[in-house]
């Protein structure tokens, strides 16, 4: 399965402000990946892309369900802090600022500091002057 091919057309939504509509090619997609998905190659994009479009579209309880679809690639991928950034992010703009600050400071680590470069200043902010 060619995930990036199939993101294409997703990702030029996205560019065009059609959130939701990329929302429902991303939940086809998601359903196309076999199980187990963490086995799929780039299958953890479909999960980078629908925090991505459910934030945009201001539906946090969405961006919260594809966040919690973040931590069954950790073992797979080379663990950098991704999946946990991605779960702090959702949880900061959810206003959940402890699980953020909690997920922010794994990612910090693990990733020696590169998980907050040319990111939202904010969640870096989190961990370091807690604010």
């Amino acid at each position: 399965m060619d995930v990036m091919a199939k993101l294409r057309p997703i990702g030029a939504m996205y560019s065009a402000g059609d959130f939701r509509g990329g929302l429902v090619e991303l939940k086809s997609l998601w359903s196309e990946v076999p199980d187990p998905k963490p086995e799929t190659l780039n299958a953890y994009l479909i999960v980078e892309y629908g925090v991505a479009l459910a934030l945009k579209d201001g539906n946090f309880e969405q961006a919260q369900e594809w966040a919690d679809r973040a931590p069954m690639f950790a073992a797979k991928r080379q663990d950098m802090g991704e999946v946990e950034f991605l779960v702090g992010k959702v949880a900061f703009e959810r206003g959940d600022l402890e699980k953020a600050k909690e997920q922010f400071i794994i990612a910090n680590a693990k990733s020696e500091g590169r998980a907050f470069e040319a990111k939202d200043e904010r969640y870096r902010r989190l961990i370091y002057d807690g604010s």
